[in-house]
């Protein structure tokens, strides 16, 4: 007579066939409801976004696939001594015994430590100890091979900061090198685990830590099921008190359901404020509203039926070619994922957020590549492909990352789409969530010394600086105060070392040149800010508005910084004089390709100078139309207005197809449209007849040569409008007008 373990085994063995069947039908889109063929193997978490390969056959360059059956495992011997096969998926094996084996131990019924959603399955590790048999895949914690030192892994090495409790037992330096929970100061292998009893082996793991198998990743971008959140100053967390606390090799430690990372040795005499991050598990966040996506593969899906992986490409080529130089956001280093001969990743590698976003920026330079420009290619629609980014991205705001980060900047990135209005309120709104971003990640922190890669590092300074020029240049266009405060802005200014990575355009760049557009743009912001601040505020408007002397002492400094700025500029990144007229730029001979983007930088220099002279022409206005006179002041001060006016007109007249088909900084629009305002400005205010009758004839010349450029350039439709709807209602009908400048219009009138 058959045994009942032979019955049993039978029984198994049927099961698993049908299991198996299952398994092999299954759809693509459940592959993530168990572990890839390389993670069984392993016993490891199989971490998988959205499409292949995982994390881990990313890291060990293995193919990604799923279709091995689950390995036979054995349930350990019964009194009697038999054992049954269980030759099943773990959920099979679930419903085949009526309960789950994790949760019973000795007769006990261990309840789950926190209320997780379902799906979510807690870490009791002392029950798993107990039922090694029965443990998922996607739940086994160890595998020797991540937890050994790894000299050539892709993360740079970086030095670990000493605990002042237990410095002489911490290595100088630390690899690659990982671990399950910041409790443990080596690897601890399963079996060792298993020999321990539940109590003690409490000691090697804190069991309340959801698994998370980037615990001591040197990346805090990289925690794959994971978030680093920056510790404030006043918050619930003291980072005086989180600095008395004893960390391990990895500079973590475990509190409940968190973990503590140490980023600096905090010390008051050196004046170093102490820095320290939260890396909690994205579990956490599940019930947070807006609910995440159900189906988070849906927009990975949408966007591959939009775009094909070789368009991707090209359109990622593009981007770094025209985008990357003049907004530097992305970066090829850090992670081993494919790459192409030219360096440029796989589209499948890159998140759905930014890689919509991406494309929507690139889209319109498909006229470049030497494909896409002579294929009968249909591209997609930008506001589609915008419209999917803002959907992909806004559930990750919840647990957010460098990768949403990104996302926001290249979203408000875009160029305004109605031709009539500005941007509407939604983008600064997005600005303020993108700033909370920020600070949530602390890019406000200089990072230089915190003990991450180098790729990092570099990542982190410019997308604070890309933060920084964005809301502050924003704030100058919308008239509205800035979200940044200099007093909790730590972060250095970028140097030619922050792009020294994998971001270069071609071999033909030359040194020393990739991301001077950048640093310059940076170092003009900060100039742009203080204008903002002491000419701008609602405080800097009462108090200057009725004093020239005051007004002319606040912008004295910063006209002068504004001229050291433009002294300041490498040659050929752009012009150091302007003839007059036209404006001819000096081309960069040694680049190989034909747009020039630095445009937008010269209009934002001029901008900043025209938002000096219209600070200062607030105060002197009124006295001058009062008396029609002018003194020594108001002489100097229209002279070099209408200098800067000047200076815009040859500037639009000297850009041609090259410059105006590059890239622009969303900006750059509204920049356009305050020279509008100002030369009307200039021309409603002169005081004597021979200055109303320049004015016009400069106005009259700028809107002549907006209508011959905006039939190229979309950057200038709102300039020209502004400029249209004056001359159709009539200066004299629309606006009070000086005497001299109603003069000069009834004149004009009558010649023509």
């Amino acid at each position: 007579m058959p045994s009942f373990s032979q019955h049993s085994h039978e029984a198994m063995a049927s099961i698993q066939a049908q299991q198996d069947n299952v398994d092999r039908a299954r759809a693509y889109k459940s592959r993530n409801k168990r572990p890839c063929d390389f993670c069984r193997y392993k016993k490891a978490a199989c971490h998988l976004d959205s499409t292949p390969p995982c994390e881990l056959c990313a890291r060990y360059n293995k193919e990604c696939k799923f279709v091995e059956s689950p390995a036979k495992r054995r349930r350990p011997n019964d009194a009697n001594g038999s054992s049954v096969d269980l030759g099943m998926d773990n959920g099979a094996a679930f419903d085949s015994l009526g309960h789950n084996a994790f949760t019973t131990v000795a007769g006990e019924d261990h309840h789950p430590i926190l209320g997780w959603d379902s799906g979510f399955t807690s870490f009791d590790l002392s029950s798993m100890a107990m039922t090694p048999a029965l443990a998922p895949d996607s739940l086994i914690p160890f595998d020797p091979i991540l937890y050994q030192q790894d000299v050539n892994g892709p993360f740079d090495s970086f030095d670990t900061v000493p605990s002042s409790s237990s410095s002489a037992d911490m290595p100088g330096k630390v690899f690659g090198h990982r671990h399950q929970t910041s409790s443990r100061t080596s690897p601890v292998s399963l079996q060792s685990l298993q020999s321990l009893s539940p109590a003690n082996m409490s000691m090697h793991l804190n069991m309340k830590l959801p698994f998370d198998s980037t615990s001591g990743e040197p990346s805090l971008d990289n925690q794959a099921s994971s978030n680093a959140q920056i510790v404030g100053m006043s918050g619930d967390m003291d980072p005086y008190l989180l600095s008395r606390f004893r960390y391990d090799a990895y500079n973590e430690a475990s509190l409940q359901s968190i973990r503590l990372r140490k980023m600096n040795q905090h010390s008051t005499a050196g004046g170093t404020a102490p820095a320290f991050f939260v890396i909690s598990h994205n579990a956490l966040a599940s019930k947070a509203q807006p609910n995440h996506s159900p189906n988070p593969d849906k927009y990975r899906y949408e966007l591959e039926e939009m775009v094909t992986d070789e368009v991707g490409k090209r359109l990622i080529r593009l981007f770094y070619r025209y985008v990357q130089p003049y907004f530097p956001l992305n970066t090829r280093e850090g992670r081993n994922h494919s790459r192409d001969s030219a360096g440029i990743r796989s589209p499948s590698t890159v998140p759905t957020c930014i890689l919509a976003a991406l494309y929507g920026h690139a889209l319109p330079f498909c006229a470049w590549d030497e494909k896409l420009c002579v294929n009968v290619y249909t591209p997609p629609s930008a506001d589609a492909l915008f419209r999917l980014a803002w959907k992909a991205v806004q559930p990750q705001i919840h647990t957010p990352n460098l990768a949403v980060l990104q996302t926001l900047l290249l979203l408000i990135q875009r160029r305004p789409t109605n031709k009539h209005v500005p941007d509407t309120p939604v983008k600064w709104a997005l600005m303020s969530t993108t700033w909370s971003v920020a600070q949530t990640l602390g890019l406000n922190r200089d990072p230089t010394d915190w003990p991450l890669p180098s790729w990092e590092i570099k990542v982190r300074k410019r997308l604070a600086w890309a933060t920084y020029i964005q809301e502050k240049w924003l704030a100058l266009n919308s008239g509205r105060a800035s979200h940044i405060s200099q007093e909790d802005w730590d972060v250095p200014t970028l140097q030619a070392s922050d792009f020294a990575d994998a971001d270069r355009e071609g071999p033909d760049a030359p040194a020393g040149f990739y991301g001077q557009h950048f640093v310059k743009l940076g170092e003009l912001t900060v100039i742009v800010d203080e204008i903002l601040r002491d000419l701008f505020s609602l405080k800097a408007v009462k108090s200057l508005q009725g004093s020239l002397e005051a007004t002319f002492e606040a912008a004295k400094p910063l006209r002068e910084r504004l001229t050291a700025w433009h002294h300041s500029l490498p040659e050929g990144l752009l012009p150091q004089a302007i003839p007059h007229p036209p404006l001819s730029p000096p081309r960069r001979k040694s680049l190989s390709h034909d747009l020039d983007g630095n445009g937008s930088l010269y209009l934002a220099y001029i901008t900043a100078k025209i938002s000096l002279f219209r600070a200062m022409l607030r105060a002197p206005m009124p006295a001058m139309l009062e008396t029609g006179g002018t003194t020594a002041a108001t002489t100097a001060l229209r002279t070099g207005a209408l200098t800067v006016a000047r200076e815009v007109l040859d500037f639009l007249e000297g850009l041609g197809a090259k410059e105006l088909e590059a890239f622009w900084g969303s900006y750059a629009r509204t920049n356009f449209t305050i020279a509008s305002s100002f030369i009307l400005l200039l021309f409603v205010t002169a005081p004597t007849l021979p200055d109303a009758q320049e004015c016009l004839c400069l106005l009259k010349a700028w809107r002549s040569l907006l209508r011959v450029k905006s039939r190229s350039c979309d950057l200038l439709n709102m300039a020209l409008l502004r400029v249209d709807g004056v001359f159709v209602a009539g200066p004299d009908q629309l606006i009070d007008l000086s005497p001299a400048a109603a003069q000069a219009w009834a004149e004009s009138e009558q010649v023509e």
